[in-house]
Order: C-alpha cells, then structure tokens, then sequence
C-alpha cells in the first residue's frame, strides 16, 4: 500500500467515525474502488460486512459508483440492487466520493428496522462532499 492510498484510507475512517457518532444505530461502511471492486476500508457498526464487493456483483454500492449520485433506498426488500447482508436491514443510503474523474470511494450506510430520515440523508451527502474535498485537497 503506498502512501496517497493509506492518506486515503485514514480519511475515510475519519469520516466514519463522524458518521458513527451522528448515527449510533446505523451500520456504516467505507469502501475503496481497488480496479473492478469495492473493498471494505472502514466500518463502524455490530454487523457484518460484505469485504469486497466485485463489480459484477452490483448492488447498490456500485449503482452509486457507476453514477456518481447518491443512492436512497428506502426499503432495501423492493430494489433488485441491493445485497442482502442483514435480514434486520430497511434502508440503505450510499454516497459516491469522487475528487476526480472516477468514484474512489463509496459511504455506504444501512439502517437496520427503519427508513433513514431526510436529515441523516443530507447529513450523509454532507460528508461525502467534505471528503471529496479533503482527497481533492490532498490531491493537490
């Protein structure tokens, strides 16, 4: 691992760290697009994870990458997208980072019982684009 890829990684803990702290029920995952997959860098949450994500699996996380758009999904049951991890999960919420031309990395939050709410959506987005910022910066 070289160095721009560890900075990359501690900013993406950082950043789910404070999302852990603004949404202690939620199960909140950072992953980094490693050439066709998604890997697990960061995690806060009781659940398990999925550690990779291949791009020909889907799911919602890659929806977010291949669109560079927020993904709101609020009952994860009725999108063909989603990869079941947790029966308990509702919703899930996954934010693109991208501080050049290509995704590198996806926020991925789920909310086991309930529908996230639009303030946690925006709060969410939020994050994702203070982190594009911060790697764009550290880019520079």
């Amino acid at each position: 691992m070289d160095e721009r890829e560890r900075r990359v990684i501690e900013l993406c803990e950082e950043a789910v760290r404070r999302l852990a702290a603004a949404l202690p029920d939620a199960e909140i995952g950072g992953l980094l697009r490693v050439g066709d997959s998604l890997r697990h860098v960061a995690h806060a949450g009781r659940r398990r994870v999925i550690y990779e994500v291949p791009r020909e699996h889907g799911g919602v996380v890659w929806r977010a990458a291949h669109t560079g758009r927020i993904q709101l999904v609020e009952d994860v049951r009725n999108d063909p997208d989603y990869l079941a991890s947790d029966a308990e999960v509702r919703s899930e919420v996954a934010a693109p980072v991208s501080p050049s031309s290509d995704v590198t990395l996806v926020l991925d939050i789920e909310f086991p019982g309930r529908v996230f709410e639009p303030g946690e959506a925006a709060l969410i987005e939020a994050e994702a684009a203070g982190l594009e910022r911060e790697l764009g910066a550290y880019a520079s």
